[in-house]
């Protein structure tokens, strides 16, 4: 009885012994020593899978995931697709580069690298105006606003010629693509919220107030041209749904004699 006894007791260290060597070797297999070198440790991060071209949408073909040493990792990758899936970049992404955060850009997200955010075939001219609605913040970057124009046109008549002031719609449902306001402009005493937003920016030159449009080209001269002959532009801000387009005539002294009945002396 003995004997068995003590047998059995060596069998039993040596299954305890086996099932300690099977658990060690378990769990280093699974996870590396952390002996403090940390090449041995990586990480993921988004790398181009093909070159990406600058200014437009990245797709998620375009992209990979790619383990790296986590002491080669470039400070702000992508470590996951959701960071970078739908932005763009100023530049080529070559085929196999991380995309860096700060580098991207969501598109409709109107940044001072500003042509990134220009529409197809369009150009974005700053507009200035002395307008209240804008100097209140009452008009924000995504808002729909007709131009209005006043300008003195020249008038040729049989016996003579002369000049008389238009106001015209210029424009009609022109999305204001950002605005320029005052630095001074305390957005804490306005209508609306932080001067932080974005399409936002600041001047040091009250002169300089603007409203930031994207037009076609011809209309950006007419609007140009105006403002050099003297004129005047103002704008008209819309209702979020409002997407028709008005007929409208000029106005001068004329329309308004016809159109209030003013008699006028001979």
């Amino acid at each position: 009885m003995k004997s068995t006894g003590f047998i059995w007791w060596i069998g039993a260290v040596i299954l305890a012994a086996l099932a300690g060597l099977v658990t060690y070797q378990t769990l280093t297999t699974a996870a590396p020593i952390d002996n403090g070198d940390q090449s041995l440790v990586s990480q993921f991060v988004v790398v181009a899978a093909t070159d990406i071209p600058s200014r437009r949408s990245i797709t998620q073909n375009e992209l990979q995931l790619k383990k790296f040493p986590v002491d080669t990792v470039p400070a702000g990758a992508a470590t996951n697709m959701d960071q970078v899936l739908g932005k763009m970049s100023g530049e080529t992404i070559l085929a196999g580069e991380p995309l860096m955060i700060p580098k991207l850009v969501t598109p409709d997200i109107v940044t001072r690298k500003l042509a990134l955010s220009v529409p197809e075939n369009k150009v974005v001219m700053a507009v200035q105006m002395d307008s209240v609605l804008l100097s209140n913040r009452l008009v924000r970057p995504g808002d729909h606003i007709d131009i209005i124009g006043t300008f003195s046109a020249e008038l040729t008549v049989a016996g003579g010629s002369g000049s008389q002031d238009e106001s015209i719609a210029t424009l009609q449902d022109v999305e204001v693509h950002a605005i320029i306001i005052p630095k001074q402009l305390n957005p804490d005493k306005t209508a609306a919220g932080s001067a932080d937003e974005s399409g936002t920016f600041r001047t040091d030159k009250p002169s300089e107030q603007s409203i930031l449009i994207a037009v076609d080209l011809q209309d950006a001269l007419v609007l140009r041209h105006i403002l050099d002959i003297g004129g005047i532009l103002d704008l008209a801000l819309r209702a979020p749904d409002n997407q028709g387009l008005a007929q409208t005539v000029p106005v001068d002294q004329n329309y308004l004699i016809d159109r209030y009945q003013i008699l006028v002396s001979p």
